[in-house]
């Protein structure tokens, strides 16, 4: 089986652990919306940017999940385009979550939310 550096499984879970936070962030906020303000005209465009928000962040952590499963399953070691394939996940993933985050205080602030 092929094996990945700590560093990189490091880099890859705690990614994972940041998009999980994004997503329960998400969700807190669009339950928090709809209770306080319902959905409506008004608030539908940042509630389908919220929804929008959980799919990007989920679909990061399914292609961690996936490309670690692949390049373990790897023998005797993994391909140079899956390496490549991860570290290119690795870096989206980080922008991404940066973005998001980003987006979410946007959206909490505009609706004067916790």
């Amino acid at each position: 089986m092929a094996k990945l550096p700590d560093e990189i499984i490091t880099t890859v879970f705690s990614l994972q652990r940041q998009l999980l936070e994004r997503i329960d962030e998400a969700t807190a906020t669009v339950f928090v919306m709809l209770e306080q303000y319902g959905e409506t005209d008004a608030t539908i465009p940042e509630l389908d940017e919220l929804q929008s928000i959980r799919e990007r962040a989920d679909n990061y952590y399914s292609r961690f999940y996936v490309t670690l499963r692949r390049i373990y399953d790897s023998q005797p070691a993994a391909s140079r385009d899956s390496l490549e394939l991860l570290g290119r996940y690795i870096d989206e993933a980080e922008a991404t979550n940066e973005a998001i985050q980003a987006s979410i205080q946007e959206i909490k602030r505009n609706w004067n939310l916790p």
